[in-house]
């Protein structure tokens, strides 16, 4: 079995959005348009309504290489449709999750999943060059043969980062179109139709609490914050706080900090350990839950952008934010293992994503 190509993803989008589920599903179009005219759709997942209901929303497929992430989410809203119709658990290896689990995911909480973030891109990868990253924004006069930007760089947490980022900070952005690790971060926060559709999902759905944003490679559960190690002391040590531009990105130093409360962190860690031990239980791959700033800092990130919302905001909902990284860096073909292993993989992170559902409230 081949990789979803992006109209199949749509496709299965579609039809889940039929009888018998479409009494309990809504299939959202997204207002902007990709640079190649494409729409985007995300589907709603949930019986019922009311206040207090938690929204847990799920993306994927943001870089074009990372072609799992999108049949990861596919194969979440099968799983979880079908088990919830035939009422009946799921059992992926020794993580199982009962009927009654699954009735009260859906009947309780309102789930959002946004497979395929960046089909311009995934066309692309899947046809011409299987390494392409970005988007397909055109290129600009100055630079005619770069197209493309990096959408995990797009959002509004410290976009402009030369301001804000210590220059010795070995950040992982470019304001160079022509980039050669593909970590353009666009002409303006915002730019991209594609990020601007992850946020629309934000602004729409105000009861969304908690966010997930499906990568590869590794095999990592990440939480914020990635542009400066944590530090539960001081509140003023903020990203907000202009009074710390040009010091923060360099990990072990006592320059800077970026504050997360405290009970805040306890939370997030405990979600992430638990999904951790879930993913486990398929097949017995241990990713690693750990601060996102571990691999290297970054701005302009899904994850950051959702959980600092709230910070910048106040009458915004607080979202906890992660991102998986799933896959190994063994592996010969890190963006896009053979069927057979990406099945596996699906499989391990689909029973994370159903413990996430389960446990958050």
């Amino acid at each position: 079995m081949p990789y979803l190509n992006v109209a199949e993803v749509e496709t299965a989008l579609a039809v889940a959005n039929t009888q018998p589920n479409n009494t309990i599903t809504q299939l959202i179009s997204l207002p902007n348009q990709t640079w190649e005219g494409r729409g985007c759709h995300a589907l709603k997942i949930a019986n019922g309504t009311g206040p207090g209901r938690p929204g847990i929303y799920f993306i994927g497929g943001v870089h074009a290489r990372e072609w799992g992430s999108s049949d990861i989410l596919i194969n979440f809203v099968e799983q979880l449709l079908q088990a919830y119709q035939a009422n009946k658990g799921i059992t992926l290896g020794s993580s199982k999750f009962t009927a009654a689990q699954i009735q009260s995911i859906v009947n309780t909480k309102d789930i959002y999943i946004f497979p395929q973030v960046n089909p311009d891109g995934r066309h692309y990868s899947m046809t011409v060059d299987p390494d392409w990253r970005m988007n397909r924004r055109p290129a600009a006069n100055a630079h005619p043969t770069c197209l493309g930007v990096d959408i995990n760089r797009n959002y509004d947490f410290l976009w402009d980062y030369p301001v804000y980022f210590d220059p010795n900070a070995p950040i992982v952005n470019s304001k160079d179109p022509c980039s050669p690790d593909y970590t353009y971060i666009g002409p303006a926060v915002f730019s991209e139709p594609e990020t601007r559709n992850v946020v629309w999902m934000m602004d729409t759905f105000p009861n969304i609490r908690y966010f997930i944003d499906i990568h590869s490679y590794s095999e990592d559960i990440l939480y914020c914050w990635g542009d400066d190690q944590n530090q539960i002391v001081n509140q003023s040590m903020s990203f907000q706080n202009s009074a710390f531009n040009g010091k923060r990105g360099i990990a072990n130093d006592a320059t800077y900090r970026e504050y997360i409360d405290p009970t805040d962190q306890a939370a997030i860690v405990a979600l992430a350990t638990q999904m951790r031990d879930a993913i486990k239980g398929v097949r017995g791959r241990s990713y690693t839950v750990e601060q996102s700033l571990s691999l290297y800092p970054t701005a302009g990130t899904s994850d950051d952008y959702a959980f600092s919302r709230h910070r910048t905001d106040p009458t915004k909902p607080k979202i906890f934010a992660y991102t998986i990284e799933w896959g190994s860096p063994s592996n010969a073909t890190p963006f896009h293992p053979r069927y057979t292993e990406m099945q596996r993989i699906i499989r391990e992170v689909t029973a994370g994503l159903l413990d996430f559902c389960v446990r958050a409230t």
